[in-house]
């Protein structure tokens, strides 16, 4: 498999760490397959099956949408947090908004497919992603477990990743290796999203392993710092999904033990936060019918709060969006949508730039002539760094966002029919 996950300019790998082949089972001691049982009407694989040879120290983290899935609640009552050896993930139906019924069958998927890999059940995490409001077809699915767990392999990251998707169209899966002062670790990625992607957990599943070896309240900080500056920093749509969760699995197999502020740690937690932006962006780059992604960058701001209520409303302003999608550089419609974020604050005099060129300052067009043949060029890239300095304070924030194109509502017009 090509090694693709440091394709954006906006996310630099660190020295420490060199892409490698392969995805989840790149870390020694994983294993895991990807199957089709029947939920998708395409036939293409639907079910993954990820397992751990050896017990897990873990971190996760979940949507927290008032209407979050079966899984995801599942997954808070019963999974063994801190201790997830595995994790049995389908696509097609979202088996969410399915009360009781829903519930059941998130709760099944955990049994069957701990007693298939000979774990105890609280050792097993379930995920699902697709359409809202459908029950799942348990036989399908019992069956779909089954033959994954037969077919589970060290080679079987790919599939899994495969199994996964919905309307992906970009692959969201990689491993590195991890050069520490205590050895080489490796951490192995996949993730799936496109749509309903929004700030706050962006719907989309990612998991991570790693061969290193960490205690679970390690491995929740580091996911955690992680997620602030990936995960819960991009927009596709603005919509908050039902199912999202992240999860980290930690074998302890490379025989590398990270100890809590040792330098070891701070290294791998750079390494989880250079992979979970690589993932992160790679969905923003694939939001449905996107054709730009965008790099919107806050600072001036009174205060950390303030900064992000103004890089979201901007990243979900449909009026932004759509002007990039168009290639206009209406800086005026960011002005706008900062200044909505602040409804009641002294006038706004902020500057804009996109890339090098200032369009904006003080609040007001520039009085200079602008280079429009830069200007346009740079409304041609397929990545686009906008910038804003609004003069209250110090604080900043910086969020990723997709164009909104025509394709988008063709896609989610249709997309149960």
């Amino acid at each position: 498999m090509a090694k693709n996950l440091f394709g954006s300019r906006f996310v630099k790998m660190p020295g420490h760490i060199t892409e490698q082949p392969g995805s989840l089972t790149a870390p020694s001691g994983f294993m895991a397959a990807g199957v089709s049982c029947g939920l998708k009407r395409t036939g293409k694989p639907d079910l993954g099956l990820l397992v751990s040879k050896a017990p897990c120290a873990s971190a996760e983290l979940y949507t927290p949408n008032a209407a979050a899935a079966a899984p995801i609640r599942i997954c808070r009552q019963k999974a063994q947090s801190g201790a997830i050896q595995g994790i049995v993930a389908n696509s097609g139906t979202a088996n969410a908004c399915t009360g009781g019924r829903g519930l059941d069958a998130a709760g099944e998927m955990t049994s069957q497919a701990a007693g298939l890999c000979g774990l105890p059940p609280a050792g097993m995490a379930v995920a699902s992603t697709g359409v809202i409001g459908m029950q799942l077809d348990m036989n399908l699915v019992s069956s779909g477990i089954a033959t994954a767990a037969a077919a589970l392999s060290e080679s079987g990251g790919a599939a899994f990743a495969e199994a996964i998707k919905t309307t992906d169209r970009l692959d969201k899966q990689g491993a590195v290796a991890v050069k520490l002062p205590a050895g080489e670790v490796r951490i192995g990625a996949c993730a799936k999203g496109a749509g309903m992607i929004a700030p706050n957990m962006a719907t989309m599943l990612a998991f991570m392993t790693t061969d290193a070896g960490a205690a679970p309240e390690l491995l929740k900080e580091v996911l955690g710092r992680a997620a602030a500056s990936s995960f819960n920093s991009i927009s596709v749509d603005g919509d908050m999904s039902t199912n999202d969760c992240v999860f980290l699995l930690a074998n302890g197999e490379s025989g590398v033990q990270l100890r809590q502020d040792s330098r070891d740690a701070a290294l791998f937690a750079e390494a989880v936060a250079a992979v979970c932006k690589s993932l992160a962006l790679k969905m923003v780059a694939d939001g449905e019918g996107a054709s730009k992604l965008v790099e919107f960058r806050v600072t001036g701001a009174a205060s950390q709060e303030e900064a992000d209520r103004v890089a979201r409303s901007v990243a979900g302003s449909p009026l932004v969006r759509t002007a990039f999608y168009g290639g206009d550089a209406n800086w005026g419609r960011i002005m706008a949508s900062a200044g909505a974020a602040l409804a009641g604050a002294p006038e706004l005099k902020a500057d804009i730039f996109y890339e090098d060129t200032c369009l904006a300052r003080a609040g007001e067009a520039v009085a200079e002539s602008i280079n429009q043949k830069r200007l346009a060029q740079i409304m041609s890239q397929a990545e686009i760094s906008v910038a804003m300095v609004l003069h209250r304070g110090s604080s900043a924030q910086t969020v990723y966002f997709s164009d909104l194109t025509h394709d988008y509502v063709t896609l989610n017009a249709e997309y149960t029919s």
